[in-house]
């Protein structure tokens, strides 16, 4: 998919040989002295060189080209060295104009709650808001998920588990405000390996690393109508919608 020709290919290699072969031409009639053949020598170096240079921009111009279409296809719009705190304006200028879904996926999502729990009641007015955490008792208490991406991220054990205790808290406050959309967190039990973040149209995404925290993990921002959008939206689907992949807290949670 979005193959261009190689540079060596036949034909290729046959035009250039033919340029090089105008080059050397122009050479030999240039060493034979006279304004004619000097000229003529000129002539032909100048051409042969020429005809490299056109070769060199139109096969440049087609490696761009298949990179903006092969952007263009999976929808990418930006990328980003990390996430939370470090691109807020970002998320803010799309959260605010929010209309129909804002789904995320993390893990205790502690920027997330800190950096925007006063407004998590104006986002349920405006839109319907799904998020998954991670289910810091799965497979079980002592040996969980979490306490596994605490080590992974070199926290103390227990600093998910304390998040998201502090993030069920929030939507109880949130479950509060009177809105015909929804607030809805539901408890992951799988291996997430992406951070998502979708606003209606723009999904924010990146990969969870070995040996620090989340939010320092470069993200990239897709848009829907791309590949990586409509995979992603799936992805998310799939573990909200079942019972295996996720569950929703319990009351004493």
């Amino acid at each position: 998919m979005f193959k261009s020709e190689s540079w060596f290919s036949t034909t290729n290699v046959i035009y250039l040989l033919l340029h090089l072969v105008l080059v050397l031409v122009g050479v030999l009639l240039a060493a034979r002295g006279g304004v004619v053949t000097i000229s003529a020598g000129a002539s032909l170096i100048a051409t042969g060189i020429t005809g490299w240079v056109l070769f060199a921009h139109v096969r440049l111009n087609e490696s761009q080209r298949s990179l903006i279409s092969l952007l263009t296809m999976f929808g990418f719009v930006k990328a980003f060295d990390a996430r939370a705190v470090r691109i807020k304006s970002e998320y803010d200028t799309r959260l605010d104009s929010a209309r129909e879904r804002i789904d995320i996926l993390g893990f205790g999502l502690r920027s997330l709650r800190e950096d925007c729990r006063d407004k998590f009641p104006e986002w349920k007015k405006r839109a319907t808001v799904r998020v998954l955490i991670i289910d810091p008792d799965f497979p079980s208490p002592k040996n969980s998920y979490a306490i596994q991406r605490d080590r992974e991220e070199k926290t103390s054990e227990g600093t998910i588990r304390a998040d998201v205790a502090a993030f069920l808290a929030e939507k109880r406050n949130v479950d509060k405000v009177p809105s015909k959309y929804s607030f809805e967190v539901h408890l992951y039990k799988c291996l997430p390996s992406v951070n998502i973040f979708r606003i209606d149209d723009e999904l924010f995404w990146g990969p969870y690393l070995v040996g620090e925290p989340s939010r320092n993990a470069p993200t990239f921002l897709v848009r829907r109508g791309g590949v990586l959008f409509e995979r992603f939206v799936k992805h998310f689907e799939q573990i909200w919608g079942d019972p295996e992949m996720s569950r929703e807290p319990g009351a004493d949670e």
